[in-house]
């Protein structure tokens, strides 16, 4: 099994060899005809062990970075995959949820596969993906289709079906207008995709696949845009029903939507959760 070295989480080696160096190259994937683009990241030869593989999703419209959790995840072995979707930030395409998920499915078969594990020393049963915001609802819904994955991590994650439950669209179009920077067909085409998917996508209508899935949740007491007890608790509450041998935990923080002031905190939580799932 895949090992964690939790050691270098926040301190670098002391010494490495120039031959096999952890370095990192420009991710260019192509997701049912359109070029995703991003870059990956790998530990240094010192690593022999296979090797966990986080696939890191990011939210709407993807602006906000994460790249000192996937520096530190790199640091303690994993390789680490950070794409922009379809429609963001220079990748092909256009922009919907559901294309979000999509990729999530098409990006996860592919790291999978033998000639990417062979060349990355990935274990293809080390697999995690790892979604922040509405790269929560990415990954939560993506997994209904990868039931190999060895776990999934929601930061702060954003269910974009609540307002559509409770009445409140206008929130959830107020929410899409920072999309405007997406290359899509409209927003309206954006919101029109969620109200399509409602159903599926809802966070409680994906229990039952994860009732045995490693699962680690990262929420924000103070967070105004996916607030906990709307977006998070009513799937922890369902998941609690039913116990299970599987790596789960919630971590609330005193913090807001981006876990500012918190990063380190969560950054090791992170690692714990890897290496819990991957004994």
């Amino acid at each position: 099994m895949s090992n964690i070295h939790m050691e270098y989480l926040f301190q670098d080696r002391e010494s490495v060899s120039p031959d096999g160096l952890s370095d990192y190259s420009t991710l260019d994937f192509a997701s049912s005809g359109k070029h995703l683009y991003g870059v990956l990241l790998w530990p240094d030869g010192a690593y022999r062990e296979s090797r966990p593989c986080v696939l890191m999703f990011h939210g709407f419209p993807g602006s906000a970075r994460n790249d000192d959790i996937a520096q530190a995840l790199c640091r303690i072995g994993c390789v680490v995959v950070v794409p922009h979707h379809r429609g963001a930030w220079g990748s092909e395409g256009n922009y919907l949820i559901s294309h979000c998920i999509e990729d999530a499915v098409n990006l996860a078969q592919y790291v999978r596969s033998a000639e990417f594990c062979d060349k990355y020393r990935v274990d293809p049963d080390a697999i995690f993906l790892l979604g922040h915001s509405m790269g929560g609802n990415t990954v939560l819904n993506a997994a209904r289709a990868l039931p190999w994955l060895r776990g999934l991590i929601l930061f702060t994650p954003f269910d974009p079906t609540r307002y559509l439950q409770d009445g409140r669209e206008h929130l959830l179009r107020e929410l899409l207008k920072q999309g405007s920077i997406l290359r899509s067909d409209g927003l309206e085409e954006i919101y029109r995709d969620i109200y399509d998917h409602r159903k599926e996508i809802a966070f409680t209508a994906v229990p039952e696949k994860l009732r045995e899935q490693n699962l680690l949740i990262l929420a924000g007491e103070y967070d105004k845009c996916a607030p906990p007890e709307e977006m998070v608790m009513p799937l922890w509450d369902l998941l609690a029903q039913h116990p299970t041998s599987a790596v789960q935990r919630l971590k609330v923080y005193p913090t807001e939507h981006g876990l500012l002031g918190r990063r380190i905190a969560a950054t090791t939580d992170i690692a714990e959760f890897l290496a819990a799932a991957c004994p």
